[in-house]
C-alpha cells in the first residue's frame, strides 16, 4: 500500500504572507497541492513556478490558462497529461499521473467564478473529462455538494472528508464550500501544520480559508 499526501488550499492569489504559505506548503509534506485562485496576470505563470520551485514542487498544469486553478506535484509524482480549460464559469486544471513506478491516479482543480449556471456548465466540462467510473483513483478540490456546482460535480465524485469541521473563515470557520471530493480513493483528513498548539497564526494570516489535507491510499 502506497501513500499519497493532498493539499488543497485558497491561494487568494498570493495577496496575503507568501513567507507563510511557503511554510504551509512545505510543513504539509504534501505530494500535491491543489490550489485555488493562483493569480492569472500576465506574469503569474513565472510566480506559480517559483513558488513551486520555493517548496520543492513543479506545476503539472494550470495557472493563467486555468483561470486561477492549479495542481503542482513534487518530483515524486509523475505527470503524465495535463489539460486545462478557461470559461465563462472559471477554469479547470486536470492532471493524469502516477508515483514512480506505480498506479495511474488522476488530480484536478476546479476555480469556479460568476454565475450558478456558467459554474455548473464548468463542472459537467470536468465530469465530462473524467468521463465514467472507471477504476483510476481520481481527486478533485472543489465546490462540495451543497451548491450548484458542486451537486454537478457529485454525480461523479464523493466528498472525500464528510465529517470534516468548517473552513472559512480561516481564523472562525463557520462554512465549508470548498474542499476534496474523489472516486475510487480512501482519504483521511490529516492535521494541518497550524493547528491549535502549532502556529495557529499561520492560516488565518496568510488564505481566506482553512486548506484540507489528506492521505489517500493508493493499492
Amino acid at each position: 500500500m502506497v501513500s499519497l499526501r493532498v493539499l488543497a488550499a485558497d491561494a487568494d492569489r498570493f495577496r496575503g504572507s507568501r513567507g507563510g504559505l511557503l511554510r504551509l506548503m512545505r510543513d504539509s509534506a504534501a505530494d500535491v497541492a491543489l490550489l485555488h485562485r493562483v493569480p492569472t496576470h500576465l506574469a503569474s505563470s513565472h510566480r506559480l513556478g517559483a513558488l513551486g520551485s520555493d517548496v520543492g514542487m513543479v506545476v503539472g498544469a494550470g495557472g493563467r490558462a486555468s483561470g486561477g486553478a492549479a495542481v503542482l506535484t513534487t518530483l515524486r509524482v509523475e505527470p503524465t497529461s495535463a489539460t486545462v480549460f478557461r470559461g465563462a464559469g472559471g477554469g479547470l486544471a486536470v492532471v493524469t499521473a502516477r508515483l514512480t513506478g506505480g498506479q495511474e491516479f488522476r488530480l484536478a482543480t476546479v476555480d469556479v467564478r460568476g454565475d450558478e449556471a456558467d459554474q455548473a456548465a464548468l463542472a459537467a466540462h470536468l465530469v465530462s473529462l473524467l468521463g465514467r467510473a472507471d477504476g483510476v483513483p481520481t481527486l478533485v478540490a472543489g465546490p462540495l455538494p451543497g451548491t450548484t456546482a458542486g451537486d454537478t460535480l457529485a454525480r461523479r465524485l464523493q466528498d472525500c472528508t464528510p465529517g470534516a469541521a468548517a473552513t472559512t473563515p480561516a481564523d472562525r470557520p463557520r462554512t465549508r464550500p470548498l474542499g476534496l471530493l474523489g472516486s475510487d480513493v480512501d482519504a483521511h483528513e490529516v492535521a494541518l501544520p497550524g493547528e491549535p498548539g502549532r502556529r495557529p497564526e499561520l492560516l488565518s494570516a496568510v488564505l481566506p480559508g482553512r486548506p484540507t489535507l489528506v492521505d489517500v491510499a493508493l493499492t
